[in-house]
């Protein structure tokens, strides 16, 4: 049955994620079929404390422009725990690109 229009009745904010232990997002690309994993706070700094669904049309794919990326949440296992590789955020870079008008 499709879906109806209406919009959702709770949002799941990137800030929920933290309190129930240790939650992961989990960001996939379809076309290259590359997955990452971050951490919720990593994201809260470049985004803001925004839905989880919403990361889906604000995240690109590094390797190109692919469409959509496969966003969710998951708590890691045991079998999947070891061996899970995190990206960290390091830094956030700003680049001046100077705009020019003759008067």
């Amino acid at each position: 049955m499709p879906e109806t229009y209406r919009p959702k009745a709770k949002d799941y904010p990137l800030s929920r994620l933290g309190q129930g232990g240790i939650e992961l997002v989990r960001v996939h690309c379809r076309y290259c079929k590359r997955t990452h994993n971050y951490y919720p706070e990593d994201l809260i700094q470049i985004f803001g404390d925004v839905d989880v669904d919403s990361l889906m049309e604000r995240m690109k794919c590094e390797n190109g422009n692919h469409g959509m990326l496969d966003v969710s949440a998951f708590v890691p296992t045991g079998p999947q725990a070891v061996g899970l590789r995190i990206r960290r955020l390091v830094a956030i870079k700003v680049q001046r690109i100077p705009v020019w008008r003759e008067v």
